[in-house]
């Protein structure tokens, strides 16, 4: 039993590598206002995560090279929100990627037992 949950967490280790070793898909455009309307804007494919700014009603959707994680902040009027997720940036309140989700329940599962 012991040797199976080793392989289990493997598995779990190899598949969220792969899934943050691929790129993730954003929307790209500028001055697209909520509510949003995807019509407008072109996908473009990043290695790290999708960004969604916000100063005054204006709204950018851009790509980021690097991995921002999933988080919003404000200040100054401005609200900036970074995600990971395939055309996250899309919504007005952006959250966690559900793959964080579910593997998190599948690892509860498995040392539960």
């Amino acid at each position: 039993m012991k040797n199976l949950n080793v392989f289990y967490f493997c598995i779990l280790l190899i598949a969220i590598a792969v899934s943050s070793a691929s790129g993730i898909k954003c929307y790209s455009c500028l001055g697209c206002n909520d509510p949003f309307d995807d019509s407008n804007a072109r996908t473009d494919t990043c290695a790290g995560s999708c960004l969604k700014t916000k100063t005054d009603g204006t709204v950018i959707r851009v790509c980021s090279p690097i991995s921002l994680g999933d988080e919003c902040d404000s200040k100054g009027g401005t609200e900036a929100c970074s995600c990971t997720n395939d055309l996250c940036n899309s919504a007005s309140g952006m959250s966690f990627s559900h793959v964080v989700l579910c593997l998190s329940l599948f690892t509860m599962f498995l040392w539960v037992k």
